[in-house]
């Protein structure tokens, strides 16, 4: 056999025998209630997560996020987030509209909005609502306490309060615009008690957080006006 053709068979060999490259992990799936995209793409309920998806919920549809890890995390009707994930840890990052994040572990998910992080606690159970407009931000801490890291500051909310606060982005740097920093600036905020209609509009349930698997908690309902969990 010649040098080029044996060449040829190792090559082969090579192509065949290459062993497939690994599937990135899930991160969860999404259950949906009206009509939802992930990637710009209409997705049914049950569709698998992965980092880098974008969840977006339409005028009249719900979506819960169940997360491997990281708890349970509603979006109301036209809401959009970007899930990213680094290492064993998942953000939330909330583009437009509101969220509620449910948790129960000690890895609960992350969630970043105008340029702010808001931190549920880690040892204990906590339901977190989050919502945006324009440069406005407000975090309710419906049950367990809520940490608010900007660039300048870190404010704690506790249970049955709501942060409201108008947030400065980071600074342009350069022709390019990129961020000097990744935290926005809180200008001015404020605390109030927290109201029974919440942020999200979705009727949440504290007991949820009470159950040994809130994670078996489901949205009913396909309209925002009449949503509610139960936990079985």
């Amino acid at each position: 056999m010649s040098g080029r053709s044996f060449l040829g068979v190792v090559l082969s060999a090579a192509i065949v025998y290459q062993p497939a490259l690994a599937a990135p992990p899930t991160l969860g799936q999404a259950i949906i209630k009206g009509q939802a995209r992930i990637n710009d793409v209409v997705t049914p309920s049950g569709a698998s997560l992965f980092a880098g998806d974008r969840v977006a919920t339409s005028t009249d549809s719900i979506a819960e996020l169940q997360l491997t890890k990281g708890g349970n995390v509603f979006l109301p009707a036209s809401s959009v987030v970007v899930l990213e994930q680094k290492g064993d840890h998942v953000t939330v990052g909330l583009e437009q509209g509101a969220l509620a994040v449910l948790s129960k572990n000690s890895s609960p998910a992350t969630v970043e909005a105008n340029g702010v992080r808001i931190l549920p606690p880690a040892d204990s159970a906590a339901v977190i609502e989050v919502a945006i407009s324009g440069n406005s931000l407000k975090v309710l801490a419906r049950r367990g306490k809520a940490t608010v890291e900007s660039a300048d500051r870190a404010i704690e909310v506790p249970e049955g309060k709501e942060l409201d606060a108008t947030v400065a982005s980071a600074p342009e740097q350069g022709p390019t615009g990129t961020r000097a920093s990744a935290r926005g600036r809180l200008e001015t905020w404020v605390f109030i008690t927290a109201v029974a209609a919440g942020l999200t509009g979705l009727i949440l349930g504290i007991i949820a957080v009470s159950r040994p698997n809130p994670q078996d908690c489901k949205i009913v309902s396909p309209t925002l006006v009449t949503a509610r969990i139960v936990c079985p």
